[in-house]
């Protein structure tokens, strides 16, 4: 090794060594160190108030060196004994290999208060890394379970699903995000329930321990499931009840560990951490998810610089990533990371391990959760058999309807309408959670079963409802079930809101909801919307007069939006008799519909919408909104291109960029044919959920691009971008699995991209 890399080896392990020193010798003093001991210098000297220490440390393996440096301490521990007489005297010396035999026996003849030990060892007082390490391990890591057993432990071999920049799109790697922490950066991970964000902190976690068993130099991550710190705002009294949780003797080394830097900073889950609530004015929501989340703030603001701190949460929490950005107190600098959609290999590859190797249908939502799930589930894999070219609404309707009729044969007594009421009011059942999926008590799902089947369920009744296809086991302590998958729950909440509006005089549980319950997204809306279109008694008056009476009678606003919003999908050109108004609600998305006429009779008050998307509004008259909070406004790149008087007294945390709108990309410097390929795609991809009409495909264009949209729409389909499906006899457009990266790439920047899609 050439002399000046040796020289600055030697360095680095020497400012190693006094760092672990100063963290646990004189942690009221970090500005102790090397010093002159008359006219010698000593590495490190560190004075406390009951104790003082002395280092020398050295990365030599000789003999000679151990008998030089010890008579050097030695000669030290006496001067201070005569400087100090009632403070304790040490010295140690420190070598950065373990200690040789010779070594150890140079110290030890000196009989004095010395010690020979490796940095291993002597960063052990600070903190035992690796007996962490080895019970972290076997405690569960976030929601990484498997799916099926609800087991912690015993997990399927990992596929790796790379997170995206957000920005730039490109995937991240479990190993490239490590050597990013490891190079000090810090990481924000977000996405939706059940896209795998635990899985990668796992093995991100292990990928850091690894490196932290081979050099013991590096920090060693602490991963917190902040599910586990409800009403903790204290990052000290955090990594107490952490280390507790596992089992780790020591806490306080924790806190050590963490205040001296010598830690990598894991936290999952910070949607977890607190139940918000509604309280009734939307202007307090902001404050109130920032109080929540205090204790990932503190560890932010109150972490060593050097300290990379990782969070993972589900997005949708805040109203934008900017109030995400914020409320956490995320470096400027960290990485911001999005959940990546796993490529169609990748899909194969989740569904190989559990042995299944058939394809899957557009319209099933390719989360690694449910696919995981959706592997080891024979019943879910013969239900999707048939479902292929449907809409989003036809196959999840035609796959419940399957899980019950197969469920059904495997039980006798219980017939499969029955099966699916069960399902379906076990999901309205969950809507009363904070994410709308569970948990759901073994006590709850008697008393479904028996709401529904007019008595207790028998011992076999008994065996279908632990085994009923969508839940998974939440706690094998207390045997919660909790719905695998957000779609699959919104799917099956859709079947009280059809029976709402068929027949409003029954008795339903939706009826007597009132205050905060979780609306239905755009899966919930298109499934609930393909069964009322089999019903020739449906009919739009029908269920606006329903919602008025609800309303009338104090159901719960969410209710009246879902059967608002289901009536505008299915009759988007009729209005109700009266205006409807509704309070104090949450959406993750609300979007208007490209055939309707107008919606001056539907009004949204106090209330917080995640998206809302303006992509296909064609000049009518928007709904009014007042005191409303928006967080992402597609379609939209700013106030001047809203009706003013629909806006009263609103908050948009984020509108579209002006190239990402219908007019930005018509504006482009690029071919027509460029600019109706982006509009479609724009479209299809950007939307939450279920796809899009051909109708809106043509919403917003002029009649010259208009002509252009059937090329367009073959040389999409062609190159695998876009797919179609039938919704009764409408076409429907939807993404293809796997493709969402290829097009954030090419929307992000249009006129620079050579993707082989444009002209």
């Amino acid at each position: 090794m050439p002399a000046d890399e040796k020289q600055q080896e030697e360095s680095e392990f020497e400012a190693e060594v006094l760092r672990i020193s100063r963290a646990l010798f004189a942690p009221e003093n970090q500005f102790q160190g090397s010093t002159y001991i008359g006219t010698a210098e000593r590495d490190g000297v560190f004075v406390g108030p009951d104790s003082v220490v002395i280092v020398e440390c050295t990365v030599s393996r000789r003999k000679d060196k151990a008998e030089k440096d010890g008579k050097k301490l030695y000669e030290a521990c006496l001067v201070k004994a005569r400087e100090h007489p009632f403070k304790s005297i040490k010295g140690f010396f420190v070598t950065r290999e373990e200690p040789t035999a010779d070594q150890r026996m140079a110290i030890k003849g000196f009989n004095g208060p010395l010690v020979a030990c490796s940095f291993a060892q002597l960063r052990s007082q600070l903190v035992d890394s690796l007996q962490y390490l080895k019970l972290r391990n076997s405690y569960p890591f976030g929601s990484a379970r498997e799916p099926s057993t609800g087991d912690h432990a015993d997990l399927k071999p990992y596929v790796a699903v790379d997170p995206v920049e957000s920005g730039t799109g490109q995937p991240f790697s479990v190993t490239r995000v490590a050597q990013e922490v490891k190079g000090g950066k810090s990481v924000l991970l977000y996405g939706d329930y059940g896209a795998g964000k635990s899985m990668f902190l796992r093995e991100l976690h292990q990928c850091l321990a690894k490196a932290h068993r081979i050099n013991a130099f590096r920090s060693f991550p602490i991963l917190l499931n902040l599910r586990d710190h409800q009403g903790q705002i204290l990052p000290v009294e955090a990594l107490e009840r952490h280390a507790r949780s596992i089992g780790f003797p020591a806490p306080s080394q924790l806190v050590r560990a963490w205040r001296s830097g010598d830690v990598t900073l894991i936290l999952d889950g910070f949607d977890e951490i607190a139940t918000p609530g509604w309280i009734g004015k939307t202007s307090a929501m902001r404050d109130i998810r920032r109080r929540s989340v205090e204790l990932v703030r503190r560890f932010c603001n109150e972490s060593r610089r050097s300290t990379s701190v990782v969070l993972t949460g589900r997005s949708h929490f805040f109203d934008s990533e900017i109030e995400m950005r914020s409320a956490l107190g995320a470096r400027p600098d960290s990485l911001f990371l999005m959940a990546g959609e796993p490529t169609e290999v990748q899909v194969k590859e989740i569904l190989d391990v559990y042995g299944w190797h058939d394809a899957l249908p557009e319209w099933l939502p390719s989360r690694p959760l449910l696919l995981s799930y959706l592997g080891s589930s024979n019943v879910l894999q013969a239900s999707i058999e048939g479902t292929f070219g449907r809409s989003s609404g036809e196959g999840w309707h035609m796959m419940l309807d399957r899980i019950a009729e197969r469920e059904a044969s495997m039980e006798v007594g219980v017939d499969g309408f029955t099966i699916r009421k069960v399902l379906e009011r076990l999901a309205t059942q969950a809507r009363h959670t904070t994410d709308g999926l569970g948990p759901i008590s073994q006590g709850e799902l008697t008393s479904v079963f028996q709401s529904v089947c007019g008595y207790a369920p028998d011992e076999g009744s008994y065996q279908l409802l632990q085994r009923l296809p969508g839940l998974g086991a939440m706690d094998s302590v207390d045997g919660s079930r909790r719905f695998v998958d957000v779609s699959l729950a919104d799917a099956a909440r859709a079947g009280d809101v059809v029976s709402c509006i068929l027949e409003p005089n029954t008795e339903n549980p939706l009826l007597g909801m009132t205050g905060s319950i979780a609306c239905l997204d755009e899966v919930g809306i298109d499934v609930a919307a393909t069964r009322l279109e089999q019903e020739t008694s449906a009919s739009a008056g029908r269920a606006y007069s329903s919602a008025s009476a609800f309303q009338r009678n104090g159901v719960s606003d969410a209710i009246i939006a879902d059967i608002t919003r289901v009536a505008t999908r299915l009759w988007p050109g009729d209005a109700p008799r009266t205006p409807i108004s509704l309070h104090e609600i949450e959406l993750r998305s609300f979007s208007l519909t490209a055939d309707a006429e107008s919606y001056d009779w539907l009004a949204f008050h106090d209330c917080v919408i995640q998206e809302l998307d303006f992509t296909d509004h064609g000049g009518y008259t928007p709904p009014h909104f007042q005191n409303c909070l928006i967080g992402q406004m597609t379609g939209v790149a700013g106030w001047s291109a809203l009706q003013g008087d629909r806006f009263v007294n609103c908050e948009v945390a984020q509108f579209d960029a002006q190239m990402s709108t219908a007019k930005g990309i018509l504006a482009l410097k690029t071919t027509p044919l460029n600019k109706v390929l982006l509009t479609i795609l724009k479209k299809i991809y950007a939307q939450r959920g279920t796809g899009r009409k051909e109708s809106a495909l043509y919403r917003g264009l002029d009649s010259k691009h208009r002509e252009l949209v059937p090329d367009a729409i073959q040389r999409l389909t062609g190159e695998g971008l876009v797919t179609i499906a039938r919704s009764s006899n409408t076409r429907i457009y939807l993404p293809v699995r796997g493709m969402a990266s290829r097009v954030r790439r090419i929307l992000q920047a249009p006129q620079s991209s050579d993707d082989s899609i444009l002209e």
